[in-house]
């Protein structure tokens, strides 16, 4: 193997360390809903340990809350990934932002149950990544 084959090679799995410590470290939240075949009705499940939205009838919506607080003395780049077929209902009110050290950011998590949804529960995820902020 020649040097600059090595040296690629090394860089790749330094950089593929890196995003598995990111994926690893990263606030990770169960988003759910059930949606309703009944018309104006809202049921919410108390939790903070997921984005659980409960039971919404179609052609309504909520909206559920995670803050976010930098304590290091470092700003940090925050994105916001959502998976899974409830994305495509769930609108996030910030995915891609800078928080500053001593700084609180709550985002907004808001599902809208269109009249054409099916009467099922949705699920998916939410993954929050801190990146350092170097420059």
């Amino acid at each position: 193997m020649s040097k600059i084959k090595k040296i690629l090679a090394a860089i790749l799995i330094i950089i593929f360390v890196i995003l598995v410590a990111q994926v690893i470290n990263a606030e990770k939240y169960k988003m759910t809903v059930n949606v309703l075949e009944s018309e104006d009705e809202v049921r919410v499940n108390p939790t903070t340990e997921k984005l659980d939205f409960g039971d919404i009838s179609r052609n309504n919506g909520m909206s559920r809350y995670v803050t976010l607080k930098s304590e290091g003395k470092t700003s940090a780049h925050i994105m916001v990934w959502k998976f899974g077929e409830i994305s495509d209902l769930v609108k996030i009110s910030k995915n891609r932002f800078v928080i500053e050290p001593g700084q609180e950011e709550r985002l907004s998590f808001t599902i809208n149950v269109p009249p054409s949804a099916e009467i099922k529960q949705y699920t998916g995820r939410v993954w929050i990544f801190r990146l350092p902020k170097l420059f």
